[in-house]
């Protein structure tokens, strides 16, 4: 355990292929460490090998599609906003990793293999204990933080999608699923919109993001249900705007998908010693569950 605003995983068993698209309330940093794969973010999916490094803002869409090598070593950071917020400066803007053109968004890039390994070996190594050892380990986390806003300036280090991405139709249903969580989503509805047949919709949607229809946008409304409820803090206040017409059935979606009630959530995003991080590869999805420690 590093830190109460940050967690570490270092992983290598095998992919479960065509997982489903998943988001967090934190951000992570994906590093390929050895081997290859498919990554999705969003619409869009990008060939990964070592060196890459895949930065998903919270609440994005995300998975890994399949690992293309027999061997595939992957670590994972979670992090908190606050933490980086926090820790900028004037000068030093952190949460650069996770924009571009000023606008919020995630993004991948390419660095250099061995002195990715390194930063992570450096990360991993928590045999440090006693006086001073929390701060050398966030000053190591820092310090790769701030190279990599460094590789994300540099164009170069951009990673193109594949040849074959998601297609253009479902990237714009994506897009325009965003941008209209408040209204009709029925499949009927959003075909028309595209001037499409909806059992073509259906099926083009489920092979190019492994859920189906349906499944996408209650996904995409639940997320978005998240950041209402920490700001209002009343269910009742929220569930239509998050495009659920009915309370109960939102409630019911809500516990499903986070296997907690929206009173459990407020009460955990409102208590600041507490933060939960997922380990992105366990069986059971088990949640890791972070006491930060008090001051004074």
């Amino acid at each position: 355990m590093i830190s109460g605003h940050f967690e570490t995983f270092h992983v290598d068993n095998a992919v479960v292929e065509r997982a489903n698209l998943h988001y967090h309330d934190f951000h992570e940093i994906n590093c390929v460490l050895n081997g290859s794969g498919v990554f999705r973010l969003g619409g869009t999916e990008y060939s990964t090998e070592p060196g890459t490094v895949t930065l998903v803002r919270r609440n994005d869409l995300h998975n890994i599609v399949k690992q293309s090598s027999e061997y595939y070593e992957r670590a994972y950071i979670h992090i908190r906003e606050e933490f980086l917020t926090n820790r900028c400066s004037e000068i030093t803007n952190l949460n650069l990793l996770f924009s571009k053109n000023g606008k919020p968004t995630s993004q991948i890039i390419r660095v250099d293999a061995g002195w990715l390994r390194d930063q992570i070996i450096r990360l991993d190594d928590h045999d440090e204990t006693g006086y001073g050892a929390d701060l050398v380990r966030e000053n190591r986390l820092i310090e790769f933080l701030i190279e990599l806003n460094k590789a994300v300036f540099n164009a170069e280090n951009a990673v193109v999608p594949r040849d074959l991405p998601v297609s253009s139709l479902i990237s714009a249903v994506m897009g325009y699923v965003a941008e209209h969580l408040d209204e009709d989503l029925s499949l009927d509805a959003v075909a028309n919109r595209f001037f499409i047949s909806k059992y073509y919709l259906s099926r083009q949607f489920k092979t190019n993001t492994g859920l189906n229809f349906h499944q996408y946008t209650v996904k995409k409304r639940l997320r978005h249900s998240k950041d209402l409820l920490t700001t209002y803090g009343n269910a009742v206040d929220v569930y239509r705007v998050s495009g659920f017409s009915s309370y109960t059935h939102f409630l019911h979606c809500f516990k499903d998908e986070f296997g907690m009630t929206t009173k459990e959530f407020i009460r955990r995003s409102r208590n600041p010693d507490v933060v939960h991080f997922e380990n992105p590869d366990s069986a059971a999805a088990a949640s890791v569950e972070v006491r930060r420690p008090r001051s004074g």
